[in-house]
């Protein structure tokens, strides 16, 4: 993924810095350096808490973070057949593609049922300093785009300055 998004930014490559690190631990990246911070369906396989706290520590006052993670859909029902499907067929799926090795499926759906939905989420960015906290449910709200802003934001830019 990296690769990829290195080669659509070439053009823009003594602006835009790309790297792969340990969400919990980024001792390679100085507090208060980073404009923005994304994440993409990690926060469920790591130590949330101290994930957040990270990109919070590294962002700059006003950078923003963006996050793409598993949520739940809004829909009782529907939400209750989609876990149904993610633990009777997915594993079966796993284990056809894999040739017989399902268990990255079934951790998958554990990923899914101990995340927080949308809203919790949102709400431990918000307990942690994130400010304009929001999201955006996508898939019917099998994933959610998290985004917010670390606390510090200069007051000209809600001015439109």
């Amino acid at each position: 993924m990296l690769a990829i998004a290195q080669s659509h930014l070439s053009a823009h490559a003594d602006l835009v810095v790309l790297k792969l690190l340990d969400a919990e631990n980024m001792p390679s990246v100085a507090t208060h350096s980073a404009d923005a911070y994304s994440i993409s369906l990690r926060l469920k396989i790591c130590d949330r808490r101290l994930a957040l706290q990270e990109a919070l520590r590294v962002l700059k006052p006003g950078g923003r973070l963006i996050v793409l993670e598993v949520s739940n859909i809004p829909w009782f029902f529907a939400h209750r057949l989609y876990l149904l499907y993610m633990s009777v067929c997915m594993p079966v799926l796993g284990w056809l593609a894999t040739g017989g090795d399902a268990l990255a499926y079934k951790y998958l759906l554990q990923g899914i049922r101990d995340f927080p939905s949308a809203e919790g989420l949102a709400q431990e960015m918000k307990q942690l300093g994130f400010t304009e906290v929001d999201f955006e449910r996508l898939s019917l709200g099998i994933v959610a785009i998290h985004t917010a802003r670390a606390p510090g934001l200069a007051d000209e830019e809600s001015f439109g300055c």
